[in-house]
């Protein structure tokens, strides 16, 4: 073997030792987690920050359905389909102007006692809808007429469809009851665990957001034990582990029943975009909102975010998650104006 064989093979060599090690701090990275320190000194952190460009979006509607409340809000070409709190049930729009809205409350077939969750079926064009109370899972077309419903064994908090398969959710354990993050058919039928829920984590959290859509799967962020995931039909792999100064110790994750939870934060919010993470952390007395960048592992901490791209005379009502480039604001509006006027931010790449 000449010369040049030899310094070849031991180049070789070395960048596989480099590479091995590499992979080895990499992994002594992710057991120890990225440190989220809730009492270091707060900064500001502006909208500006992580936006890049800001348009506007007016959804034409009437007064026999005034939107107040915007829980879930989804879009899919000339449709934007939101779920109104207050009363209105599914509300449709086409090419920005009221369709109808689904608001068939009751316990008779074709009827909902609640929304718990809904979302949509891209695959097939379907709005879907769950009612925990009733155990129903109720499918509409986007023009609102009613396809078909089937009840549901497991319990859900939330739910979503990719590629016409449902990633259901159940946050905590709870005994005797499928938890974590499943997956089943069409037909609700179920397929496969993605993510098992840890038995110890028992104490169930009030806070109602629970992923953030792509296009391909979901981002789950685990808030008893501070991991994000990105889960598809077919898997779960961990994106991020966060070690939270302040998180829930283990007591309190396993009951919760007559502790003091001052002083402990758990996860309100995540917002998953591209390079950026949003991160809502609560306890019973402060909110703190954590801007982490995945460019470089880096974060501020804030107790009052600043939406610095309002227009003038205007304020911000509500704040909502449409896919990893885009977050949607809603605006105030006045009383003669029925329309819903949302600010659309899209976030730097």
């Amino acid at each position: 073997m000449n010369d040049k064989s030899n310094q070849m093979k031991k180049r070789y060599y070395c960048c596989m030792i480099l590479l091995g090690l590499g992979i080895a701090m990499m992994g002594c990275k992710g057991r120890e987690g990225i440190k989220i320190n809730l009492n270091q000194a707060k900064t500001d952190i502006y909208f500006s920050d992580f936006v890049d460009s800001v348009s506007y979006l007016t959804l034409y509607t009437n007064d026999s359905c005034i939107i107040s409340d915007i829980r879930y809000i989804y879009q899919d070409g000339p449709y934007t389909i939101l779920n109104d709190a207050s009363g209105n049930g599914v509300c449709i729009f086409y090419e920005n102007k009221f369709v109808r809205n689904i608001a068939n409350y009751g316990r008779g077939p074709q009827e909902f006692i609640r929304i718990r969750s809904f979302c949509l079926d891209k695959k097939r064009k379907h709005i879907c809808i769950y009612d925990d109370l009733s155990s129903k899972l109720l499918r509409y077309k986007y023009d609102g007429s009613f396809v078909d419903e089937y009840f549901s064994i497991d319990l859900m908090r939330d739910f979503a469809c990719i590629d016409g398969k449902f990633i259901c959710i159940l946050d905590a354990y709870l005994k005797e009851l499928r938890s974590g993050v499943w997956m089943t058919d069409s037909n609700g039928q179920y397929v496969k665990t993605l993510r098992p829920k840890n038995p110890d984590n028992i104490f169930e959290a009030i806070y109602p957001h629970y992923y953030n859509l792509h296009a391909d799967g979901i981002s789950y962020y685990d808030r008893y034990d501070n991991r994000l995931y990105f889960v598809t039909p077919d898997s779960a792999y961990l994106k991020y582990t966060f070690n939270l100064d302040m998180a829930l110790p283990k007591r309190v994750k396993k009951d919760g029943n007559g502790i003091d939870l001052q002083g402990f934060f758990m996860l309100a919010t995540c917002y998953d975009f591209a390079n950026y993470l949003l991160l809502y952390y609560s306890s019973t007395e402060r909110f703190y909102q954590v801007l982490f960048n995945k460019s470089d592992s880096t974060y501020k901490v804030t107790d009052n975010i600043t939406n610095d791209l309002l227009p003038p005379n205007t304020i911000q009502v509500s704040e909502h998650y449409l896919d990893e480039h885009t977050l949607i604001v809603e605006l105030g509006a006045t009383e003669e104006d029925y329309n819903l006027h949302l600010q659309i931010l899209h976030i730097k790449e």
